[in-house]
C-alpha cells in the first residue's frame, strides 16, 4: 500500500477522495463508520452552525456517503450555542451514539468546552470548524492530541491584517496614516483576544491602536457604536466580525457614512467573504471596505468548483463560502485518515491525520504534526461590482502566514 503522503501528491486534485478507492481495507479492520457532529442550530451563532452543516452535507455528496467502501452514519446535535449544551451534545454522540469521531461546535467558548469533554471524558478526534481564539491551541490545560483545527487563530488573523493595512496607501485613493487604527469587535472571548493581538501586532510595525468599541453579543442597533468609531482620530477602523455582527455593522455604517470617514478593514472575510456578497452585495461594494482573509471563491480548482457546484444545489439562499467549506474539508480529511487507517481505531485516525496534506477549497493545505494547526494561505482584498454580481478582487498574497506552534502536544 502507498505511503499517504506519497498517495496524495500522486493523486494530485483529486487526492483526498481518490483515497477511497485506493486505501480501503488496509489493514485495522473494516469497522462501519460514525460521525458524530455538534452544530450551533439554535441560539446567537446558528447561522454559522447552519453553514458547517451544509458543509457536512456536501461533503457527504462529494464522498458519495460511503468510507471504507460502506455507506457511513453522520449523526448532528444542535449545541445550541452555549457551553453547556455543546458538552452535553458531544457526550450523547460519545456515550449514546458510539461515534467515531466529533465535527464541531462553532464558536470559541463552546469549542473549548468540548475539547475539555474530549480530552478528559470522550478521547475520539476532535475536528474544529470555526474556533478562532488562541485559548484553544496554547492553554495548555485544553491543548490535547484529540484536536485538530482547520480555521485559523487570531494569532494567524491579528498580523495579517496588520500587515494589508499598512500597504492600504497603495489600494486607496486618499490619504491615510496606517500607523494607528480603531479596534471594533463583539465583546467575548473572539473580541477581547483579537483586540489585545490587534495591539501586539501593530505595536511591532510601530504603530498603535488608538482605542476600541467592543460590542455586546446579539445588539442590533450599532448607531451608538458608530458615533464612537467616528470619533475616533484614527484613520483606519478594524477588528473581526462574526456574521450576525457584520450584518448589523456594515450596512449600519453606509448609512451613516462611515466608510467615507475611515477605511473599514476587518479580518476572516467581514467584508470580503460570501456571507456579505450574498446578502448585502450593493453594501459591500461601497468604497472603503477591506478585508483579508483565506478563501477565494474564484479559485479555479477540480475541487472547489466542486464543493461550489455541490452547495448550489442546497436550498440556500447563500453563496458557497468558508465556512461550509470547512466542515466540508474536515470530512474529507477525516474520511481520508479513516481509509488511509483502515479502520476506525482512534489512535489510527490520529496518527494519519497529523502531518496530513491535501488540495482544498481554500489551496493547499497541512495539519502541522506539532499542534495540529492547519496550515493555509491568506490574502487582503475588496469587493468589487462584477455584471449582475461581485467578485473578490485580490490586492496582495501572504503565504505562510501561520505562525509558530505554541502548544506541545
Amino acid at each position: 500500500m502507498l505511503q499517504r503522503r506519497s498517495f496524495l501528491k500522486a493523486a494530485g486534485v483529486a487526492g483526498i477522495t481518490s483515497a477511497a478507492g485506493c486505501l480501503g481495507g488496509g489493514g485495522g479492520g473494516s469497522d462501519s463508520v460514525t460521525i458524530g457532529a455538534v452544530m450551533a442550530l439554535s441560539g446567537p451563532f446558528a447561522r454559522t452552525g447552519e453553514e458547517n452543516r451544509r458543509g457536512l452535507e456536501v461533503a457527504q455528496e462529494y464522498l458519495n456517503n460511503t468510507i471504507l467502501d460502506e455507506e457511513f452514519e453522520l449523526i448532528i446535535e444542535d449545541g445550541e450555542s452555549t457551553p453547556e449544551a455543546s458538552i452535553q451534545a458531544a457526550r450523547t454522540l460519545v456515550e449514546d451514539e458510539d461515534v467515531d469521531a466529533i465535527i464541531g461546535p462553532v464558536s470559541s467558548g463552546n469549542s473549548i468546552a468540548v475539547m475539555q469533554y474530549i480530552k478528559e471524558d470522550g478521547q475520539v478526534p476532535h475536528l474544529l470548524t470555526t474556533a478562532s481564539s488562541v485559548e484553544a491551541r496554547e492553554n495548555p490545560e485544553n491543548c490535547n492530541e484529540y484536536a485538530f483545527f482547520i480555521w485559523p487563530s487570531n494569532r494567524h488573523l491579528a498580523p495579517t491584517g496588520t500587515q494589508f493595512i499598512q500597504e492600504l496607501p497603495n489600494h486607496i485613493d486618499r490619504d491615510i496614516d496606517p500607523s494607528s487604527v480603531y479596534y471594533v469587535s463583539q465583546d467575548y472571548a473572539l473580541g477581547q483576544n483579537g483586540l489585545q493581538l490587534v495591539e501586539e501586532a501593530m505595536s511591532e510595525v510601530g504603530g498603535e491602536v488608538a482605542g476600541s468599541t467592543l460590542v455586546p453579543l446579539g445588539e442590533t442597533d450599532w448607531s451608538t457604536y458608530i458615533s464612537e468609531i467616528s470619533n475616533s482620530d484614527a484613520d483606519v477602523v478594524t477588528g473581526v466580525l462574526t456574521w450576525g455582527a457584520a450584518a448589523q455593522l456594515i450596512p449600519q455604517a453606509n448609512s451613516f457614512g462611515l466608510p467615507e470617514e475611515k477605511v473599514m478593514m476587518f479580518n476572516s472575510g467581514k467584508p470580503i467573504g460570501q456571507f456579505a456578497a450574498s446578502t448585502m452585495a450593493n453594501e459591500v461594494t461601497v468604497d472603503g471596505w477591506f478585508g483579508t482573509h483565506f478563501y477565494n471563491p474564484s479559485l479555479d480548482t477540480e475541487v472547489n468548483n466542486e464543493f461550489k457546484s455541490l452547495y448550489n444545489n442546497l436550498d440556500s439562499n447563500l453563496l458557497p463560502n468558508s465556512t461550509a467549506g470547512a466542515s466540508f474539508e474536515l470530512m474529507r480529511a477525516l474520511a481520508t485518515a479513516i481509509e488511509a487507517a483502515g479502520g476506525t481505531g482512534t489512535d489510527d485516525i490520529i496518527t494519519e491525520l497529523e502531518g496530513l496534506e491535501w488540495d482544498s477549497v481554500f489551496g493547499p493545505i497541512q495539519f502541522r504534526e506539532e499542534d495540529h494547526q492547519a496550515a493555509l494561505n491568506f490574502f487582503g482584498g475588496r469587493r468589487v461590482e462584477a455584471g449582475d454580481a461581485t467578485e473578490v478582487e485580490v490586492l496582495a498574497e501572504y503565504p505562510d502566514v501561520i505562525p509558530d506552534a505554541r502548544c506541545s502536544l
